[in-house]
């Protein structure tokens, strides 16, 4: 694709006859490859970035999806608790009111959240992916960094003990 523009550039510029020498031609059509490359390269980057939504899902289910959207992802629970509590293979455990999840967590390593964070990374792990958090508590011996999504449906919560994650949960802010 960028040397198609190259060239139909490099075409365009000789049949204007903006272009007195085939070396100025050239060197055109190399500028014109080169920032062609560097949009292809931002647009990879962005493409790779988690949008705000997706950094508020954990093992790919976010709060307000349906049970059986999460069931299609997770498969069937593998315990039941209090009627509207689930527990899954992988750890995560749902809570969920007339068919919606309404929150998802995990106290074990091996689920991430959107922007790739678990159990068991450090503070500074969640810090580099989340950036500060919008609200901070001291809970039980837990440092509680809370972050909301920016239409503030969402939140997520990662407890931290000695530095480290020890527990994450994803909501729907009420």
């Amino acid at each position: 694709m960028k040397k198609f523009f190259a060239t139909l550039f490099a075409a365009t510029l000789l049949i204007s006859g903006c272009g007195d020498k085939a070396e100025d031609v050239k060197s055109d059509a190399t500028k014109v490859e080169d920032a062609a490359t560097k949009i292809e390269q931002k647009a990879a980057q962005i493409a790779q970035t988690p949008t705000v939504d997706e950094k508020f899902s954990l093992g790919g289910i976010s709060p307000g999806m349906t049970f059986d959207e999460a069931k299609k992802i997770l498969g069937e629970p593998t315990a039941q608790h209090d009627g509207d509590e689930f527990t899954f293979a992988n750890g995560l455990m749902i809570d969920v009111e007339m068919n919606s999840v309404e929150e998802i967590k995990i106290r074990q390593a091996g689920v991430k959240t959107g922007a790739g964070v678990e159990v068991g990374m450090t503070e500074q792990n969640l810090i580099d992916a989340y950036g500060r958090a919008d609200a901070t508590e001291n809970d039980d011996g837990f440092v509680e960094h809370k972050y909301f999504s920016g239409d503030k449906l969402t939140k997520l919560e990662f407890d931290v003990s000695n530095g480290s994650i020890v527990e994450i949960k994803c909501s729907l802010n009420d």
